[in-house]
């Protein structure tokens, strides 16, 4: 099902002009520079392509099929490494001198020539290196022997006359040669243009592709599209995975023998999940492009989410951004160091989203005008996660556009809560699993499967997991506060729970704001130790040892001991302040309808009184506000 949703969408990029995704044959390759040749193949010079920023970033263009490489040497064409290109590799000298300096089994040292060294690292030759650079010599002369291309002859000529002794000493070689020798790629111009865009290179090349190797490769019945085909043996690896090799990852692979079903290895491995040539170029291109634009992926935990409609346009993946990592006009960005250091967005889109939480609030449905898309488009989001040089699917999910939406505005609508002038009005989902984080702790990260778990709760509409619940309510434990961000959560968490009814509570009573009517006990005294810590800062503003620090965890979990202490400390606040009637007063409301204080309280009770004492607290803050204004 995921490669047949990724192979629909290539198909569907493909017929789009305006949309740049590699054709049969072709790959997205990251190029460092460009070498320079006349028409003789002599190297004139070299320009960099990579970007101008701090740390330059190579030019991303499409290059001849780079296939997936393991431990053997496989050239590629028209575009590859120094190591490959020049024949010359580059050594950090611990390693250098474990694997040359060390005697062979055999007693003998490896040949090698060192054209440069330092006290870090080596520059050399040695059998190996000749042995690319011969392999790419052949492959082009291989491919592209029959052309007669100016260009590709001057290609042909630079590669027949180069010597990698030379490397050390070509003048224009040497102010990029570390940065050659660092692993960026390189392609080739002569004429004023890229070799390997030249309509007749590429018409021989992908001829080359077409006819390459048919008689040795398997065919089967491939899985995604049903039909008899040339099975791919080895699949094109992943790039953009977070946490995943910077070479790539796979989805589908079976690198050992006790992986493979019996007379299915080696050249015949691909038939274990007998996928087409032609699929699994689909299929992988359409992915690496998916993670290759930030606007169609985002980072949950140590996942990377990557989502998608079967649509060419943009519409559908802009606005699935925006509710997923939300940034506003006073900026919230996930990747940014707080949750309101972002750059501006779109007030339009801002508005938009308003008018669709309205829409779902009201429970009206979503039109094709409200989304700018049509609401009944399939929509696809799959969370993949790094596995060593493998892939695991930590979700998937598939369901209309529209559903997705209102599920998705749901989420934000449940999280709504009464808020600082500076919290952030939509939470996304990345800074809330930062909630369930210890500020301390030297590892940011939030659990992988609770990542998973609320992905899951979001995008279904159910409860909200239990696990992420109770890490947010002992964070506020151990932090003794609770901030927007956490409050919003345990609010929705309880809504969905009254909601789903497996709690004794109505949706009616768990508030966006302070509620004096509702008569939750645990709500009721959460907004008493609020009364009750603002007495004592009202007495002492300078105080160590506050009630907070020493009875706000035990407050929430065992009333019944903690609350006649705080009572009768409170007389002492009261007596010494001049506003101790009014606090006398507010303690006298806020315990109406409490006979008597519990011994314990329950999760979702403890959440309650969370809730309160976090609405009592705004609510105190917004009167000090009123009253400020009005002096003003």
């Amino acid at each position: 099902m995921i490669i047949q949703s990724l192979c629909r969408y290539y198909d569907i990029l493909a017929e789009d002009e305006d949309v740049a995704i590699s054709r049969p044959g072709y790959s997205s390759g990251k190029v460092s520079f460009a070498l320079v040749l006349s028409p003789y193949g002599e190297l004139t010079y070299i320009v960099d392509l990579r970007s101008d920023d701090k740390k330059p970033r190579p030019r991303v263009m499409d290059v001849p099929l780079q296939d997936v490489r393991s431990s053997g040497i496989a050239p590629y064409v028209l575009c590859d490494n120094a190591k490959y290109v020049f024949g010359v590799e580059k050594f950090k000298r611990s390693e250098f001198e474990k694997k040359f300096l060390k005697p062979s089994s055999k007693g003998t040292s490896p040949d090698y020539t060192i054209l440069g060294e330092n006290e870090k690292e080596v520059v050399l030759i040695h059998p190996r290196s000749r042995d690319c650079f011969e392999a790419f010599k052949a492959r082009q002369h291989e491919v592209f022997d029959s052309l007669d291309d100016s260009g590709i002859r001057a290609f042909l000529a630079f590669l027949d006359t180069w010597n990698p002794e030379n490397f050390s000493k070509h003048p224009k070689i040497a102010e990029y040669a570390d940065d050659l020798l660092a692993g960026g790629s390189c392609v080739f111009e002569c004429g004023g243009v890229f070799l390997h865009g030249k309509p007749p290179v590429r018409e021989v090349w992908e001829k080359y592709c077409s006819n390459r190797g048919d008689g040795d490769r398997s065919t089967a019945q491939c899985l995604v599209t049903g039909q008899l085909d040339t099975v791919a043996r080895i699949h094109q690896n992943l790039k953009g995975v977070a946490g995943a090799q910077m070479s790539g990852a796979s989805l589908v692979s079976f690198n050992d023998e006790s992986f493979c079903s019996y007379g299915k290895r080696g050249e015949k491995q691909g038939l274990n999940a007998p996928i087409s040539e032609s699929s699994m170029f689909k299929y992988t291109t359409a992915l690496n492009y998916l993670l290759a634009h930030q606007d169609y992926r985002m980072r949950i935990a140590d996942t990377t989410v990557v989502f998608w409609a079967e649509t060419s346009g943009t519409a559908c993946e802009d606005l699935a951004s925006f509710f997923f990592d939300p940034r506003e006009e006073t900026g919230e960005d996930s990747s940014a160091e707080s949750p309101g250091s972002a750059t501006v967005r779109d007030l339009q889109k801002i508005e938009l989203i308003g008018d669709i939480l309205n829409k779902v609030r009201k429970g009206q449905k979503i039109h094709a005008a409200d989304v700018g898309a049509d609401p009944d488009t399939n929509f696809y989001m799959l969370g993949l996660a790094p596995n060593n040089a493998r892939l695991a699917v930590r979700f998937w999910h598939v369901d209309t556009f529209g559903n997705f939406i209102s599920r998705a505005a749901r989420h934000h609508l449940d999280m709504e809560i009464v808020r600082g002038d500076y919290d952030p009005r939509y939470v996304s989902v990345y800074w809330l699993l930062r909630e369930t984080v210890a500020p301390s702790s030297d590892n940011k990260a939030a659990s992988p499967l609770l990542g998973g778990l609320l992905m899951r709760s979001i995008l279904n509409g159910s409860p909200y997991p239990v696990q992420m619940y109770t890490a947010i309510l002992n964070r506020a434990k151990v932090d003794r506060s609770i901030n927007s961000i956490s409050a919003g959560f345990i609010k929705a968490y309880l809504l969905r729970l009254a909601r789903a009814g497996s709690m004794n509570l109505t949706e009616d009573l768990i508030t966006v704001s302070l509620n004096e009517e509702n008569p939750n006990v645990p709500y009721r005294l959460g907004r008493l130790f609020a009364v009750l810590e603002r007495a004592q800062a009202d007495t002492n503003r300078e105080m160590k040892s506050t009630i907070n620090s020493k009875y706000f965890s035990s407050a929430s979990t065992t009333p019944a001991v903690v609350f006649p202490v705080l009572l009768k400390l409170a007389q002492h606040h009261i007596a010494k302040s001049d506003w101790g009637f009014k606090t006398t007063q507010n303690i006298e409301e806020t315990l109406m309808g409490v006979d008597e204080f519990p011994a314990y309280l329950s999760l979702e009770e403890q959440g309650m009184f969370m809730l309160g004492y976090y609405h009592q607290r705004k609510a105190f803050f917004k009167k000090k506000e009123e009253v400020a204004s009005v002096g003003e």
